[in-house]
Formats: C-alpha cells, sequence, structure tokens
C-alpha cells in the first residue's frame, strides 16, 4: 500500500464509524472493509468490523474480524474484552445443537439439562482474551460485609462453590487468590459444566482448586471440612428440597464464616413465569428436548406486541439473550424446577438456616442491583410525614413493598451470616474506604469536582442525582485507601460526634450503597481499585465491573 492510501483508508474508517452511531451498521461494515482494501493492516477498521458485525449477531465472522485485530495489534484492550464475550455468545447459539448428544438418561430432569446445556454458556478459549467477574465474589465487598473489613486474605482462607456450573465464580476467586494459602472446592451435579470449568481454570493456570461431582445435598458427607466463604448463586431455587440445601451449606460453614446467596425474586419474574406457564402449555407431549427448544422459540419469537415478556424484556434482549441462546432460553422460560421468593420469604429462608442478611448486593454488574431499591423510604421520597409512617411499618412490610414498587427485582443478592452484624458501617470512624474499581473512582472524582452533582439511572429506569454538600465533597477528596473516616475527620477539623459529620455520614450512603466505595479496617487486606473499562456518560448508568481485560 503506498502513502498515499493511508488518508482515504482513515476517512472510509471515521464515516464507518459514523454510521454505526447513526445504527447503520450494514453501512458501518461497508465503509471498515473499504478501509481495509486501502489498508489492510488497520487494526482499529478490523475491530470495528467486528463489533458491527456482532450487532448484527453474524458471531462467526465478529469473531474472525476481532481475531485479525488482535493478530496485527495484540495490545487493543477493548478488542480483547469483545472477543472474550462474543467466543461465549457463540456457545450459547450454538448450544441448542448438543440437547441430543451429551445426555444422562437416569439422572434427574435437572441433571439432563445442565449435561445437555453446561450453564452459563462459556467457552474456555475465551480466557485468552478477557476475565468474567462475578460481583458477590469480589474481595472487597466480601471484607465488608462478611468479615467485618478485618479479613488478611494471605492467610488460609478456604472457600466452596456450591453448584458451580462453568465456573464464573470459581475462575473470578481463584484469580484474585492467587499466590494465598487460599483453597477453593468446586462442586456441581453436571459433569459437563464442571469439565468446561476446569479447562477454564487450566487456562489461567489455576491449580488451588478441587473439583467435586455431586450434589451439594451431599456436601456434608463428602468430608471436604468447612469453609469460611460459601458461594451459592441461583442454585438453591432449583433444588427439590431448598431448605435442605440451605441447610447442608450452613452444616459446613465455617465459625464466623459467610455465605453469598442469589435466588430468583417472584415480583421481578412474574412475566417469565407467566411465559413458562404458556410455554408447559403448548409445548406438552413434545418428549424430545430438541423438539420442545424449537417450538417454544417460536412461539416467543412471535410474540405479540402487548405481551407481557415481550414489553418488560424488550424485543432487542429477546433477540439477543434468548432467541441467540438457547442455554439462557431453556434455563429461563423451560426450566422444569424453579421457584421464586419475595424479599420477606428470603429473609424467612435463610433464618431457617440461622442465618442472617448482612446486606443486599448485586448479582450482575451492568445493569447492577443496589441495595437502595430495597428501601421504601428512598423510593417513596417525600417529606418528614410520609417518612415516619414508611417507617412504622415492619421490616417485612417495607421491604416486600420496595420489591413491588421497584418492579425490577428479578433476583435477590445477598450476604449472610450466622451472627446479625458481621459486616462493616462503610460511615464507622475506624473504617477505611477505598474506591472499588477505577471507573468508581473516576466517578467520586468527577463528584468531588461537579457543583451539579451526578444524574445517576438505577436498574429499575428512576434516575437519582447525587448532589452532596461541600462538607462531603472535601471528605471525599481525602479517601485514599489507607487513612480511616476518623482520621479525615480530624483533618478537616470535624468532630465526629458532631451534627455536620452526621450529614457527612448520610452522604456517603449513596456511593457506599452504589459500591463506589468499599470499606475495611486496619488488619483488613488493602486491595487495589478493579481496571474497570467503563466510561463515564451521563446520565450514569449504575454498573459494577463485568468484564476485565486478562
Amino acid at each position: 500500500m503506498t502513502n498515499a492510501a493511508a488518508p482515504e483508508a482513515e476517512h472510509a474508517y471515521r464515516l464507518g464509524n459514523a454510521h454505526y452511531l447513526a445504527g447503520r451498521l450494514e453501512e458501518a461494515e461497508a465503509m471498515y472493509r473499504r478501509a481495509l482494501v486501502l489498508e489492510p493492516a488497520l487494526a482499529k477498521a478490523f475491530s470495528n468490523l467486528g463489533t458491527a458485525e456482532a450487532g448484527r449477531e453474524r458471531l462467526d465472522r465478529a469473531a474472525s474480524a476481532l481475531r485479525r485485530a488482535l493478530c496485527v495489534d495484540p495490545s487493543l484492550l477493548d478488542t480483547r474484552l469483545n472477543m472474550g464475550i462474543i467466543l461465549n455468545k457463540i456457545v450459547g447459539q450454538r448450544s441448542g445443537q448438543a440437547m441430543l448428544g451429551r445426555r444422562a438418561p437416569e439422572a434427574s430432569q435437572v441433571r439432563r439439562q445442565y449435561e445437555s446445556l453446561p450453564f452459563p454458556p462459556r467457552d474456555p478459549e475465551a480466557e485468552r482474551y478477557c476475565l468474567k467477574v462475578s460481583n458477590p465474589d469480589i474481595l472487597a465487598k466480601i471484607n465488608q460485609y462478611c468479615f467485618a473489613g478485618s479479613r488478611d486474605f494471605s492467610q488460609p482462607f478456604r472457600v466452596l462453590a456450591a453448584g458451580c456450573g462453568t465456573g464464573d465464580s470459581v475462575i473470578w476467586l481463584g484469580h484474585q487468590l492467587q499466590g494465598t494459602p487460599a483453597e477453593i472446592v468446586a462442586i456441581d451435579l453436571s459433569e459437563a459444566s464442571l469439565a468446561v470449568a476446569a479447562e477454564r481454570a487450566q487456562r489461567r493456570g489455576l491449580g488451588n482448586i478441587r473439583w467435586v461431582h455431586g450434589s451439594l445435598l451431599d456436601i456434608a458427607r463428602l468430608g471436604v471440612g468447612k469453609f469460611d466463604y460459601i458461594t451459592c448463586l441461583g442454585v438453591l431455587h432449583h433444588l427439590p428440597d431448598s431448605v435442605a440445601g440451605l441447610q447442608a451449606l450452613e452444616s459446613v460453614l465455617a465459625p464466623g464464616g459467610a455465605m453469598a446467596v442469589m435466588v430468583y425474586g417472584a415480583v421481578g419474574r412474574s412475566h417469565i413465569y407467566n411465559m413458562q406457564s404458556l410455554l408447559r402449555s403448548v409445548t406438552r407431549g413434545l418428549d424430545q428436548p430438541a423438539d420442545k427448544l424449537a417450538f417454544a422459540r417460536q412461539i416467543v419469537a412471535n410474540l405479540p406486541p402487548h405481551n407481557d415478556f415481550r414489553q418488560r424484556e424488550g424485543a432487542e434482549t429477546i433477540a439477543a439473550a434468548y432467541l441467540a441462546d438457547d442455554t439462557n432460553f431453556w434455563d429461563t422460560l423451560l426450566h422444569d424446577q424453579d421457584r421464586a421468593y419475595t424479599v420477606s420469604q428470603f429473609r424467612d429462608y435463610l433464618a431457617s438456616a440461622g442465618l442472617h442478611v448482612q446486606g443486599f448486593i448485586s448479582y450482575a454488574g451492568n445493569a447492577a442491583t443496589t441495595a437502595l431499591q430495597y428501601d421504601l423510604e428512598f423510593l417513596v421520597g417525600g417529606g418528614p410525614a410520609i417518612g415516619a409512617r414508611l417507617r412504622s411499618l415492619s421490616l417485612a412490610e417495607r421491604e416486600d413493598a420496595a420489591e413491588l414498587l421497584d418492579g425490577s427485582l428479578a433476583l435477590h443478592t445477598v450476604y449472610a451470616s450466622r451472627s446479625p452484624n458481621a459486616g462493616l458501617d462503610p460511615t464507622a470512624p475506624d473504617a477505611i474506604l477505598s474506591p472499588m474499581s477505577e471507573l468508581a473512582r473516576n466517578i467520586i472524582d468527577h463528584v468531588k469536582a461537579a457543583d451539579e452533582g451526578c444524574a445517576i439511572v438505577l436498574r429499575n429506569g428512576s434516575t437519582l442525582t447525587y448532589r452532596p454538600s461541600q462538607a462531603t465533597r472535601d471528605f471525599l477528596s481525602l479517601i485514599d485507601g489507607s487513612r480511616d473516616n476518623a482520621e479525615i475527620a480530624r483533618h478537616l477539623g470535624i468532630d465526629f460526634q458532631s451534627a455536620r459529620m452526621e450529614a457527612i455520614r448520610a452522604d456517603l450512603r449513596i456511593p457506599a450503597d452504589l459500591h463506589w466505595l468499599t470499606a475495611r479496617r486496619a488488619q483488613g487486606t488493602a486491595l487495589p481499585p478493579l481496571p474497570d473499562r467503563g466510561h463515564l456518560s451521563f446520565p450514569l448508568p449504575h454498573s459494577e465491573p463485568s468484564v476485565l481485560p486478562r
């Protein structure tokens, strides 16, 4: 290629970007291809061509373009992230083709499902490109909510991933705990899922994991010992006896240990249960899973405009998360065994095993659920009289009302422990605050400098404007991951027992509940911000890290 062609290639590339931003993906692809004719080694054109192809669900072509971009320039981090995401999407897209393959006829229906459709769909090859974050298993949050901010992760730490599936929790925890004396035990009912998880771990060189094929109901009889931390996400609601499952996990919880638990939310999934009922009815008598899947897909692909499932999920999500992902389609809409909980039912369920909720957290990073969505007074707003009326209700009444009002809580994810007070109040005088991620640090920097505050869009679609006082902004400016709150207050000349400090502590609740900030004590491990690739855009969609560059 001559030097004279370079400006023409750049012009075609920029035209492609303009088309892409306007949603004209076909025109964008044409311009990127034109740029590559003029300059065949233009890595950014290959990368954006792959993104445009992915937008049209042409995933194999997208992966091919991204691979060529990385062959030219392996340092393109966003390209690496997109490559990992697309490889996993390809597994989901093709998973239905395996439904007549890996079968275990003698097993339960649930096990047969996960032998045929390992969940979630993951390609071990994606570990070359990106790292999937399991949000409940972020060590900074585990330390704050489960161990009062005092956990030293350089000391022995035993972890159980109960119902580990294809390994998201296992891989993320193994990555964070590399170089420590931690032990991880991963158990799952599905041999196919365990095989995927083990291959992912092998790709990452994670050797501190013991793989166990079996039911978590048998965990106490397997001789695996006691655990400081148990993560069980999206599993208990699929058991024939969910109470027995929770009690089995509690029986192997070490003294002072804690758990992360996720179950389905009754209100946020009501439209899903309506669709499950419909699909059970219309597919009755179709004994072959592949036939049932094909027929159910036809129904979902042709939902009327006012259908509740179509309206609440949206056409784009239905196309990408269901019709283009057989594994997720079956797990969500054709599962033979699941149940859901209201918030009060979930608290009662945990209490049946002697466990107390330490905090509501997010299961997925984008968009993230926040504890604010469980706070009725926050959701309703209003003056003192309304607040006093709401506070007169019981906790169960307030949280169930918040769930109904919010409407989006399809999952409930919590930290739970035997102690009612295992967590660290992030506004306590000895709490040391740190940004959880690079994006969170950038948001805090923006809030410190912005008189107009920061508009945040929550998962339920409502907008929160965070506009802290000047005193709080001064306080935020001194948060450095090493000074505790009392020390910062002294530096500012503020009495920690004063009304002024109480106002600052109230302001700090928002960044703490959104996990922009996490808390530890001096003896707890200091952890650097996660290298989040998110960007500031306003109003700011509330999110936490979901995938990181390897």
